[in-house]
């Protein structure tokens, strides 16, 4: 081992191996689906399947309810996180930011509301600038659907159904809407 080697401190390990998930299954393991914006976090140390770890809980302001029923305050709770100085990042789970606003399927886990399918779940909303057809119009600002930026490695969905994340990225926030409601709308009239 070199000398550099010991110097250089603990390397990062990152694995995150998930199947893209299809929007009916997003839907099927939803409480609820809102586009909304993080306004606050903090981060804790809890016991989490037997271990001790850093968890984010991050406050959602609802700009519009997609489907379901949210409650009026809503807190979601991610994994990894900073306290003190100590980190924790766990490749795969949505990394929510204060400020930011995006669409965000969540559901009720034991003793709190996740998003479900971790950064599958998560969809950053972002400006895009496109051309309009009108020659000589200006460029306009779009809002889309991104993907989560710390999704990990998703593998190819097998089978007929399409992944959300090939539906929902690159969607225009109103046609996502429209395709989440309509997969609500399906999943229910079957219940």
């Amino acid at each position: 081992m070199s000398p550099g080697a010991l110097l250089s401190g603990p390397r990062a390990a990152q694995a995150a191996v998930a199947i893209q998930l299809s929007l009916d299954q997003l839907v099927a393991a939803a409480s609820y689906v809102v586009v909304a914006t993080a306004t606050e976090q903090y981060s804790r140390w809890e016991e989490l399947g037997g271990a001790k770890r850093i968890v984010t809980y991050t406050r959602l302001s609802i700009d519009r309810t997609v489907a379901g029923q949210p409650d009026a305050d809503v807190w979601v709770r991610t994994l990894g996180g900073i306290v003190g100085d100590i980190g924790q990042h766990v490749a795969g789970d949505a990394q929510l930011r204060v400020g930011a606003q995006a669409m965000v399927f969540v559901s009720r886990a034991s003793s709190a509301l996740v998003v479900s399918g971790m950064a599958q779940g998560h969809y950053p909303i972002v400006d895009a600038e496109e051309t309009q057809r009108i020659a000589g119009a200006p460029r306009i600002a779009v809002r889309r659907l991104a993907a989560s930026p710390s999704s990990g490695t998703v593998l190819a969905r097998p089978g007929p159904a399409i992944s959300a994340r090939e539906q929902l990225v690159g969607a225009t926030v109103d046609a996502a809407i429209d395709a989440v409601s309509r997969a609500w709308k399906a999943k229910h009239a079957q219940q």
